[in-house]
């Protein structure tokens, strides 16, 4: 049995339909994700000296989190926001470079929260505890867009079925996956080199702008949010305000580890984080 929609509902308006546009989103955040993974992961095994343990940390409450935010949607399935996906799902997208650059922040001053010398190893409890909340607001929020993502391609589904929204979910699924593949490649082999760490935010930033724009619905006029995220990622995306930011982040870090370092250059490579530092008149490669 056919059901009605309305072309504003159903298409946007460049004649995209709806469900790709949510096919679109969930590839970028794929990316998205992945790149989040490596860059946090990057970040934690820096400022815990390669403690291997911090990787089962970090994974194990990635993977915990996301399962919390699946779970609410459902306990929440109905409640008013899960019955506008489109709308939040967009939403998230707009607040996730933030919350990228927040976890990095935490993870950089990790070491000054927990009142840890440059000279120790974090104790594993506040190793775990650490990782356990930093890495809250990243997968939570993923794990809460994929199931409204999946809502709002159901509510988007020309045809009422069973078997055709299994079969869009399923492909819900290879768009994730699609874009996780894609994003790890992209950042292992070019993002790394050719961009670093802050153009790369300025880059993620840019790409969530212009999914979460596809899911503008009906005629909304106010797009500030998307073009805001967009002139910001871009600026970040220029290398005078990509290295300046990369360097300042970079000092940041390097003076929490080592305090009476002078800090010379750094790099960012696919094996791991490079410096180049000085004290007194010997020069070191860390």
């Amino acid at each position: 049995m056919q059901q009605a929609f309305a072309p504003s509902e159903s298409r946007g308006r460049a004649g995209i339909p709806i469900r790709y546009r949510v096919f679109i989103a969930i590839l970028v955040l794929g990316a998205y994700a992945q790149i989040a993974q490596a860059i946090l992961i990057r970040e934690g095994l820096v400022v815990f000296y390669g403690n291997e343990i911090s990787l089962g940390a970090f994974y194990g409450s990635w993977l915990f989190w996301i399962a919390i935010g699946s779970l609410l949607i459902f306990r929440w399935r109905d409640h008013p926001f899960v019955n506008q996906p489109r709308r939040w799902v967009r939403r998230l997208l707009l607040l996730t470079p933030a919350v990228l650059l927040l976890q990095v922040l935490l993870l950089r001053l990790v070491r000054l929260f927990l009142d840890v010398s440059s000279s120790e190893f974090v104790p594993l409890g506040e190793l775990f505890i650490s990782l356990f909340l930093i890495t809250t607001p990243g997968s939570l929020l993923l794990g809460v867009v994929f199931p409204l993502a999946c809502k709002a391609l159901h509510d988007a589904t020309p045809v009422a079925g069973g078997t055709s929204i299994v079969r869009d979910v399923s492909w819900l699924y290879v768009a994730d996956a699609l874009g996780a593949l894609s994003g790890g490649l992209l950042f292992t082999f070019v993002f790394l080199r050719w961009l670093g760490l802050a153009a790369t935010l300025g880059l993620v930033a840019l790409l969530l702008a212009f999914s979460a724009a596809l899911l503008l619905q009906g005629r909304v006029r106010r797009r500030w949010p998307e073009l805001l995220l967009a002139a910001v990622g871009l600026l970040i995306l220029l290398p005078p305000a990509s290295s300046w930011l990369g360097w300042q982040l970079d000092r940041l870090r390097f003076h929490t580890l080592h305090p009476r370092m002078e800090l010379l250059d750094s790099l960012d490579t696919r094996y791991g984080h490079l410096e180049l530092a000085r004290l007194g008149e010997q020069v070191s490669v860390l």
